[in-house]
């Protein structure tokens, strides 16, 4: 399951940019289905590594675009069910041009310090 190493590397990333006396609401990550990751399973992985690195109740939001291909004979985009899927015109040669995203698009936070009035 590579999801767990994926939420071990996004709490890397975090680490070195969360902001300090910040604490850890959420973060909100955008995968192309091209990398095979199970939504659920990297959700699991995050609750688990959260909680380690003491971000308890922090939430993992995916984002799952989908595929869509461009054909390099006709010009045609869609956005077919496999990344293998040949176009219309019979073409077999096609070039991803989404799906294959992996981006950390947010962190979320709030001020973990308190302050008297």
């Amino acid at each position: 399951m590579h999801e767990v190493s994926i939420a071990e590397s996004l709490a890397d990333l975090i680490r070195r940019h969360l902001p300090p006396h910040q604490h850890l609401i959420g973060i909100t990550v955008r995968i192309g289905p091209i990398h095979g990751v199970v939504p659920e399973s990297l959700e699991m992985a995050w609750n688990v590594v959260s909680e380690k690195e003491g971000w308890s109740g922090s939430q993992l939001h995916v984002i799952t675009p989908p595929w869509r291909l461009r054909c390099g004979a006709c010009g045609r985009c869609w956005e077919p069910v496999t990344v293998d899927e040949h176009c219309t015109c019979g073409s077999p040669h096609a070039d991803i041009m989404a799906g294959d995203e992996f981006v950390l698009e947010s962190i979320d936070v709030e001020s973990a310090v308190n302050c008297p009035q």
